[in-house]
């Protein structure tokens, strides 16, 4: 309820402290955990483990290229149907709504500002 709570209310969801800061495998797998669950990122207690949240939280390459896709193949559905779109596009044989496009710019706009964090 909470990650449902906050995603209606435009929050982000961290998920709660891996006290073991030697164990790096645990922290990885608490981390996959959590973003499987749907958290944004991972409260952290040792400069140890900032490289495994990064890793884990921060999109992939692949993650932004698909988003990438997704957002400009939706744009391109709205702007060819000449006044009829009918709020559907179909990006790799798989449908895409408004919610899609959302999430993807989300993840784009996250993206950036980690690429904005990396040149400071």
């Amino acid at each position: 309820m909470t990650i449902l709570a906050a995603r209606a209310n435009g929050k982000f969801v961290i998920d709660g402290v891996y006290n073991n800061f030697r164990h790096g495998d645990g922290l990885y797998q608490e981390c996959m955990q959590g973003k499987t669950w749907g958290m944004d990122g991972k409260t952290l207690i040792h400069p140890n483990q900032v490289k495994t949240a990064n890793e884990v939280f921060a999109p992939s390459e692949e993650e932004v290229e698909h988003a990438r896709r997704l957002i400009a193949c939706w744009d391109e559905a709205k702007s060819s149907s000449e006044g009829a779109f009918t709020g559907v596009a179909v990006l790799d044989g798989i449908m895409v709504e408004e919610l899609h496009v959302k999430s993807a710019r989300l993840l784009l706009a996250r993206a950036e500002k980690i690429a904005q964090m990396k040149t400071v």
